[in-house]
């Protein structure tokens, strides 16, 4: 996402759709490719350096997935649902990078239940449906899925998108893994307000490992670190994410003051930032209390299935992220979330 896609981009007011002319024409996906066509002629992607940008865009999905799901984890909406935590992430595209996030995904303790895969690499969604995750087509999953994943190649976008916009598409947030293609192109394409992708600046990603290199594992506060530099990259994307979140949270039934402070606590890890104060909380003590665990558990609560996850991601993976917001970002990017208008009732 360029800085121009960050700062006017209103997730509220989608886009118009894309004209027949521009969907139709050839080089509509090429033009689209800035942020491959920038590097130098003579940097081939090796095998290794693709492992490495994998590892960035995982971890990146698994914290916007995380910040998501921790910001409508309150809504009424999903409290009215029979099944709350079923199919609430949806993965489209089950290749190299697609396989990774929902492997991702389930080691870091999501229910199996909760995502739902569209692929048409059968034998790859044989081998999660035996796990438990749901098989459905691209039309179910838009319209079931509050976190939408797309894993497809450039090329694929503008058919995936004729396929999504004849059912719509409402309620979600679109994190696209589809490299060098801008939010606003994707969110056309598909007819969706809120997209937010991924960055990895395969340039400087050498760099930033150091003289020791890529460690082994996928998630350690070396590649956090990592990560969570590549995100920031680009000016504007914590107000954009944590806008896209927010608007979100009030599509899912949370008043504007909550919404605010939710979506601002799981983008930055401090909620007053926007300014709409501590959402309400439940009074402490009494059969509340009694019916958690130790470990802060409510078995009562709708999405109590989610708690091993969302408490990895309070854990683990937001702090890594937290981290570098605070040293090298939010000093110039706390401004616009005082600008939100977060004092509504």
């Amino acid at each position: 996402m360029s800085s121009t896609n960050a700062e006017s981009f209103d997730p509220k007011n989608p886009p118009p759709a894309s004209s027949d002319k521009e969907m139709m024409d050839p080089a509509f996906i090429t033009r689209s490719l800035g942020s491959l066509t920038k590097l130098e002629p003579t940097m081939a992607l090796s095998a290794a350096s693709r492992d490495d940008a994998t590892k960035i865009i995982i971890l990146q999905v698994l914290f916007l997935a995380g910040a998501t799901l921790t910001a409508i984890r309150n809504s009424p909406i999903l409290a009215s649902y029979p099944s709350p935590t079923h199919g609430l992430v949806g993965v489209i595209g089950c290749g190299l990078i697609g396989s990774a996030v929902v492997d991702a995904m389930l080691d870091a303790g999501l229910p199996a239940a909760s995502i739902m895969i569209a692929s048409r690499d059968d034998q790859k969604v044989d081998k999660y449906a035996k796990l438990g995750c749901v098989r459905c087509d691209d039309a179910e999953l838009v319209q079931t899925c509050k976190v939408i994943v797309v894993c497809v190649a450039p090329q694929h976008l503008r058919g995936l998108g004729s396929q999504i916009r004849k059912v719509g598409a409402r309620n979600c947030v679109v994190l696209s893994t589809v490299a060098g293609v801008s939010s606003i192109k994707i969110s056309k394409m598909l007819g969706i307000s809120r997209v937010i992708r991924t960055f990895v600046d395969l340039v400087q990603l050498p760099v930033e490992w150091g003289q020791g290199g890529p460690p082994s594992e996928l998630i350690c506060p070396v590649t956090l670190t990592v990560s969570a530099k590549n995100f920031v990259a680009e000016k504007g994307v914590l107000q954009y994410s944590q806008a896209s979140i927010e608007s979100l949270c009030i599509d899912m039934g949370l008043r504007k003051r909550d919404s605010s402070y939710e979506a601002t606590f799981a983008i930055v890890g401090d909620g007053e930032i926007g300014g709409g104060g501590s959402p309400v909380k439940k009074k402490k003590g009494g059969d509340d209390d009694e019916k958690k665990g130790e470990d802060g558990e409510d078995d009562d609560h709708p999405l109590h299935e989610l708690h091993g996850f969302l408490k990895y991601w309070k854990d683990v993976i937001s702090k890594g992220f937290f981290e570098i917001f605070a040293e090298e970002i939010l000093a110039k990017d706390l401004p616009a979330f005082s600008d939100s208008e977060g004092n509504e009732g």
